[in-house]
């Protein structure tokens, strides 16, 4: 029974004392929000009070931030433009250095803007020069060893279509002909066409395999000296020589400049070609001597470089080139008459076929040797043309400066 109202006892202390801190937790609680809401309201105003600073410093802040990463970006930028060019330089740089390894001669000459040919150095030798004076001389035994027929010492036929009028063949049976024709130059010359006055051997070249050729010719209508003419007088050769697109001479050497039976130049000669193809230039040295004891004339030309002569965009230059020619008068240089030989070789840059090859030769060299015979034999005319233009000029000039003269005289008389 006491256990019992000691248990309800205290069972009342527990709900008055848990009464009590429910309502002392509820009174702090109150006062906590009654505080809370007047803290809110002073910041309310306090924020009402402050707003205009508060966004001004929030801009202030905000283009801050903005600049400070435009700043960044500017300095990126400036970073990447500088990584590039410095990476372009160096590329600049090494093209440059490979372009004056590859072309050093050239580029320091172009780089100091001299244009200087060592003739010293370039110069065609008097050496090879005298080699050639043999050349007729040799063209005879050409002929012998391999267009002339053992048995009967007549001519032997090239082909049917070349035969000329005036010339005696050889008329022995076939197996003499075939034994005859099989004779073999040392050099490798042999036989490839004829025309009037004119035979032509080729000899395959082994560097390139391409033909270089010999030309032997008896004109007895030509001087030696216009025929000599024909081939150093550029301006003339403009005229005759319509594959001629551009010829001029860009050097002299300056040891012939005071000479008349010897000269040496570079000159440059642009060739047309059929429009499918590129134009083919030269640059070469031309270096002739007459040499009136031995009664010859020597041409030597042999393809050259020369800093006035750069290669022209649209043109295919020719690096290997080279000719030579010997004139020989029958008994005087001013007398008709004469015997050539021409021998020549130039790599066009371009394997031809046969055919086309045979066709230009047969058809393209008979008839460029042909005009330079006609060219020859008006030499003297254009000459004499030349000469009247030059004296009608003078003398057109000689009429206008009296004129002249006379009207200041009475001008001044006048006066």
């Amino acid at each position: 029974m006491y256990s019992w109202q000691l248990f309800n006892f205290m069972r009342v202390n527990f709900k008055y004392t848990n009464s009590n801190v429910n309502l002392s937790s509820f009174s702090r609680r109150f006062s906590n929000r009654v505080k809370f809401g007047g803290y809110r309201k002073k910041v309310d105003l306090w924020l009402k009070e402050q707003s205009t600073q508060v966004a001004k410093a929030c801009t202030r802040q905000c283009e801050f931030i903005v600049a400070q990463r435009i700043r960044r970006s500017i300095q990126i930028f400036h970073l990447y433009t500088k990584i590039w060019d410095e990476v372009a330089l160096k590329e600049i740089i090494k093209s440059w250095r490979t372009r004056v390894i590859k072309n050093s001669k050239k580029f320091l000459i172009g780089a100091v803007g001299v244009s200087v040919y060592n003739w010293d150095h370039e110069r065609i030798s008097d050496e090879e020069v005298n080699s050639y004076s043999q050349e007729i001389e040799g063209i005879y035994k050409l002929k012998d060893c391999t267009v002339m027929c053992t048995n009967c010492h007549l001519r032997i036929i090239i082909d049917n279509a070349s035969k000329q009028s005036g010339v005696e063949y050889c008329k022995c049976d076939d197996s003499v002909k075939t034994s005859a024709a099989t004779n073999k130059d040392p050099n490798g010359w042999q036989p490839y066409i004829e025309r009037q006055d004119m035979l032509v051997w080729r000899r395959q070249e082994p560097d390139t395999g391409l033909f270089a050729y010999k030309v032997y010719g008896s004109f007895p209508d030509v001087t030696a000296e216009d025929f000599l003419q024909v081939q150093i007088d550029i301006d003339y050769r403009k005229q005759w020589d319509t594959t001629a697109q551009e010829l001029q001479i860009i050097d002299t050497d300056p040891q012939s400049t005071t000479s008349n039976n010897h000269s040496a130049d570079v000159i440059y000669w642009e060739m047309i070609w059929p429009k499918l193809f590129a134009n083919r230039d030269y640059v070469y040295q031309r270096r002739w001597v007459i040499d009136k004891d031995k009664r010859i004339v020597v041409i030597v030309s042999k393809g050259t470089d020369h800093p006035n002569a750069p290669v022209k965009p649209g043109t295919h230059r020719v690096r290997t080139y080279w000719s030579y020619m010997v004139i020989r008068p029958y008994k005087d240089f001013q007398q008709p008459g004469i015997e050539f030989s021409l021998t020549y070789f130039d790599d066009p840059g371009m394997r031809v076929p046969s055919t086309i090859t045979a066709w230009v030769a047969v058809a393209g060299m008979s008839d460029f040797l042909t005009r330079m015979r006609q060219a020859s034999k008006d030499y003297k005319q254009y000459k004499m043309m030349q000469n009247n233009v030059t004296s009608t000029s003078h003398t057109v000039l000689d009429q206008e400066n009296l004129t002249e003269y006379e009207d200041s005289h009475k001008v001044s008389s006048v006066k």
